[in-house]
């Protein structure tokens, strides 16, 4: 009976020890991270919204360099015929006025003095605006990768987690079922078989809980690149 226990013991510390020992750094792909990055940034609500936002900021500073022009009115007056126009000049001709004889195209430009004071500060402003769009974008791209970085590596280790605890469970599984054909034999005591089914329920609860976790870290992941994982290749 205690080389069971004995052998029982080192079948769960051997389970336990090898679950120690896994890694997920040699599971990660360089590529396939890139690819859901390019996903996240091309479908990520709040990316468009931030794209949307800088696009609408160049806008408005190419529509205040072009206000430029509203500080100018340019008009002009054309005559097909001859026509003599009075223009009063103190100490003109022969009725108190000079006679000017025009014909064909007058122009001329007046300067709106409001918009002279005004229309520099708007432009320095829509330029400014343009540049915090800018590094917010920058930021929100910055901060995006990271996250998604973030969740894939949480998922790979859901995945890991599952994997192990489903290997643990499955181990444990057959130490329980020897227990148990021991236990019909009177070969190992009541305490032994009832600490084995005991590590069996735990070890099934945990895989459980890691099923759910794994669930998670998937939906999570698959929200930020906006398509499925099985989509991605």
């Amino acid at each position: 009976m205690k080389k069971t226990c004995l052998i029982i013991l080192f079948i769960i510390t051997s389970i336990l020890g090898v679950n120690a020992q896994q890694s997920i750094i040699s599971d990660i792909d360089s590529v396939l991270l890139n690819k859901y990055i390019n996903l996240a940034v091309q479908n990520y609500p709040l990316k468009k919204a931030a794209d949307a936002t800088l696009d609408k900021a160049r806008i408005q500073k190419t529509i205040a360099a072009v206000g430029l022009l509203d500080m100018f009115n340019a008009g002009y007056f054309y005559s097909p015929t001859k026509n003599d126009a009075l223009v009063i000049i103190p100490g003109g001709g022969s009725n108190g006025s000079s006679n000017i004889v025009t014909r064909g195209f007058q122009f001329g430009i007046s300067m709106n003095l409001g918009n002279f004071l005004t229309k520099p500060a708007m432009i320095k402003s829509a330029k400014a605006d343009y540049i915090i769009a800018q590094e917010q974008n920058k930021d929100f791209k910055n901060v995006l990768v990271n996250n998604v970085k973030g969740r894939y590596y949480a998922f790979l280790a859901a995945r890991k987690m599952l994997e192990l605890r489903a290997l643990a469970a499955s181990d444990l599984r057959g130490v329980f079922t020897n227990a148990q054909t021991q236990f019909k034999n009177n070969e190992v005591s009541i305490e032994v078989y009832t600490s084995t089914k005991n590590l069996l329920v735990e070890a099934e609860a945990s895989n459980l809980s890691a099923e759910v976790d794994y669930l998670k870290a998937k939906n999570e992941l698959e929200e930020i690149i906006g398509t499925r994982l099985e989509n991605v290749r």
